[in-house]
């Protein structure tokens, strides 16, 4: 009982603020049940059920999912990062807890885990005050409360950015001094932050190996508190055995990236070309604005934050005014975050060019998640240097920190207000195999990025594959077709990637199965190692079978490339232990942890401030509506013009912005228009902005294939479209009066969606916007 109370004495009641602070960024997740469709947090809950599916069947590593891609098979798991699928499994697995709520939960650690992190690396550095601002700039930024979980729904990716402060905080610990337990934790954190998304895992490494780096220049130089010998060693050797225990997962990846078709990966002009994702700074310097509940994805911006840029400019004039503490530390941070910063800026085209992976990030303002450790870092050291300067006034000092608390948690609140979103629904494989027939993804992937290289071309659905999944039945892989006059065939699974068929056949034929042939897959004939060839075009995977009766057995198993990965893996976790073991019989380098301070003023009006600032949100301001818009019965309250056109009872035009009403030739016109559906659409619709002369010759156009980014045959009747054109006019466009005029069409065929009058009838097949005036 003692040892119990005396544990308890040594938590930091700090953390309890920092709850307090986190409590409105994963306020929304806790609100409403379940988690929205059509968003990227689809494709990980049936990611989760099928790996919950491949475990309760007895794979306890499983590479390839088998009921992806309408049965044929993907290998999604050799070349996704496992990490957030796994965490959720230890929830999933528990009887009353879904897929989709164990997905949540993994959303909601993952913001938890940054925030006390932040939270702890900067009070260990820069005082508890430091922290708390720390705490709320990470977990209230923009694109970590906002963007990453709820617009986009990228689970593996929010989760990486949680790890990311965690990490640091345990290199820096293990930095101040050795011991066997922060060494650990060092090694496998950093195996959880390339565990847990791709792209993150190539950066977040990379962040860390440099902070280690910087870390023991700092002490050779004598910049900083003299790292000792053996933690210099550790450092090092948590960086190497880090990679070293993970390289199961990304040493595959890398020896069969070319068993794939990774070319989707990288777009020309499209979606995921990173030449049309690079930000402005007016929209990283820009507050983020109430969200419309009117809207099918409501207007946001990938923006720094204001209380973030803010404060962590504070930090810079103090760091460069010599007036924090630990200005060495803090040169790995200010540096960092102008690089990150830089690298969302169109100044930083030719380092994307230039740097062969850069272009697999897809998405400049990818770089959010990491520049927002940065600048909460920096924040929290900035609030220590004020803090420090109203040291004989404490009660200055504590409202300051109140108030730098305050600001993230007040700019915030727009993003506190996410669009409700309807029950999800039971997780099962129909429903991702129906899913897949209409389009929307396939392999859990929107462009079949891991599809592999054998195939030539997609097959198509084949209803007798996929009738297992309505009757329940294991899938019916055999091409009969194609099977001789008078072969049988008797199916069965032996478990999710062992198939065994009983085969009587009058003659040799090769036993076609809907199967992708892929690295893995292993044929035998009655125990023997079996002639496996590829079926063309679909790469379907052949195993030749001789006359007679004979038992076939078809299992994915392993290959040198990852029995390679295991041995790295399995000898790290050796040489971890040992040298944990080892170690462990010398003295520790750490001093011993202090008792944390008891709550003073400080902490009382900050855990005040936020409870305050949060009891008003949930009991005034939400209630009332107060930090949304509500756009509903075909107006846009958002748009700078309300119009309604109906085209064909179909799609009703409700209103526009455009960026200018007169230009100059050679100017870029921006364009948004707000669609709605007036029932739900079977036709994918195309539509046009055109820019037409006084008789009717067309200058400038945009064409979008899906208004909005967005398939009409997908869209709501209750909410509208925001659909954004960009026109550029010819540089030698004559001065005089336009029009600019839009409307749909059916690309396939040719046809335009007629513009009706309010009797219904016909008037035209374009709605006229303005006039355009183009000026010298």
């Amino acid at each position: 009982m003692n040892r119990l109370k005396q544990l308890i004495k040594r938590i930091d009641p700090g953390y309890l603020v920092v709850m307090a602070i986190a409590f409105l960024a994963i306020w929304p997740l806790l609100k409403y049940a379940s988690l929205p469709q059509e968003t990227d947090a689809e494709l990980h809950i049936f990611r989760l059920a099928e790996l919950s599916y491949l475990i309760r069947g007895g794979e306890f590593y499983p590479r390839w999912a088998p009921n992806f891609f309408h049965g044929y098979g993907y290998p999604i798991f050799n070349y996704y990062a496992p990490l957030v699928y796994y965490v959720a499994l230890l929830f999933e697995l528990l009887p009353w807890i879904s897929p989709v709520a164990a997905v949540k939960i993994v959303f909601v650690l993952g913001l938890l885990i940054g925030a006390v992190s932040s939270y702890g690396f900067v009070r260990d550095n820069w005082g508890r005050a430091g922290g708390y601002v720390a705490a709320g700039l990470f977990v209230l930024a923009p694109y970590v409360m906002y963007v990453d979980p709820h617009a986009r729904g990228v689970l593996a990716e929010s989760f990486a950015i949680g790890l990311l402060p965690l990490a640091f905080w345990t290199l820096d610990r293990l930095a101040r001094g050795w011991t066997v337990w922060r060494w650990i934790t060092a090694v496998f954190t950093i195996t959880a932050v390339i565990l847990s998304h791709n792209l993150m895992a190539l950066l977040g490494f990379g962040m860390l190996g440099v902070y280690v780096v910087w870390r023991l220049v700092m002490s050779w130089r004598g910049w900083s508190d003299k790292i000792e010998g053996r933690s210099r060693a550790a450092l090092l050797v948590a960086l190497g055995l880090g990679l070293g225990v993970a390289a199961f997962f990304w040493l595959p990846v890398i020896l069969e990236r070319n068993a794939v078709n990774l070319n989707t990966l990288i777009g020309q002009g499209d979606n995921y070309d990173f030449h049309t994702h690079f930000l402005s700074v007016w929209e990283m310097l820009t507050w983020s604005r109430l969200l419309d509940w009117g809207a099918s994805e409501p207007l946001y911006y990938f923006n720094l934050g204001v209380p973030q840029w803010l404060l962590a400019g504070l930090g810079v004039l103090l760091w460069a005014l010599n007036r924090v503490r630990q200005r060495a530390h803090l040169v790995y941070f200010v540096v960092g975050a102008a690089g990150l910063i830089f690298l969302m800026l169109p100044a930083s085209s030719f380092v994307w060019e230039t740097m062969p992976f850069l272009p697999y990030f897809q998405f400049p303002w990818r770089m959010l998640g990491a520049v927002s450790v940065m600048l909460a870092v920096l924040g929290g050291a900035g609030t220590s240097g004020v803090v420090g300067m109203l040291s004989s006034q404490k009660k200055w000092a504590a409202g300051v920190t109140a108030v730098f608390v305050a600001l993230p948690l007040l700019f915030a609140l727009p993003l506190t207000q996410v669009s409700p979103w309807p029950e999800f629904g039971d997780v099962f494989t129909l429903r991702m195999s129906l899913i897949e027939l209409k389009g929307r993804w396939l392999g859990t992937t929107s462009t079949a990025d891991y599809v592999p290289a054998t195939v030539d071309m997609g097959p198509q659905r084949n209803g007798d594959v996929v009738r297992g999944f309505l009757t329940g039945e294991p899938l019916d892989r055999v091409n009969h077709a194609t099977l001789p006059a008078g072969t049988e065939v008797i199916s069965e699974e032996i478990s999710p990637l062992h198939f065994r068929y009983t085969v009587d056949a009058p003659i040799e034929f090769p036993l076609r199965l809907f199967l992708f042939e892929f690295p893995g897959w292993q044929a035998r004939v009655d125990g023997q190692p079996a002639v496996k060839e590829l079926a063309r075009p679909e790469g379907f995977i052949m195993v030749w079978v001789p006359a007679g009766e004979h038992v076939v057995d078809v299992n994915f198993g392993t290959t040198p490339a990852r029995t390679a990965a295991w041995i790295v893996t399995g000898v790290s976790l050796l040489a971890v232990v040992g040298l944990a073991w080892y170690w462990h019989k010398g003295n520790s380098s750490a001093q011993s942890e202090a008792e944390p301070e008891p709550f003073g003023l400080m902490d009382w009006l900050v855990l005040g401030t936020v409870l305050g600032i949060t009891a008003v949100t949930l009991l005034i301001l939400e209630p009332t509506g107060a930090l949304h818009y509500q756009s509903d019965n075909y107006v846009v309250e958002l748009a700078q013009e309300q119009v309604f056109a109906d085209f064909g009872e179909q799609i009703a035009l409700i209103g526009y912005d455009t960026s200018a009403k007169t230009v100059q030739p050679g100017d870029t016109l921006n364009m948004t228009l707000y669609w709605q559906a007036e029932r739900p659409l079977d036709i994918n619709y195309q539509n046009f902005v055109h820019i037409l002369s006084a008789d009717g010759v067309l200058v400038a156009q945009s064409d979008h294939l899906n208004p909005g980014e967005f398939p009409t045959r997908r869209w709501p009747t209750d909410k509208y479209v925001r659909d954004n054109h960009t026109l550029v006019l010819p540089p030698d466009l004559a001065p005089g009066e336009y029009i600019v005029k839009t409307g749909l069409w059916v690309q396939d065929e040719g046809w335009r969606l007629p513009l009706l009058d309010e009797t219904g009838q016909q008037i035209d097949d374009g709605q006229i916007l303005y006039q355009l005036m183009v000026v010298p």
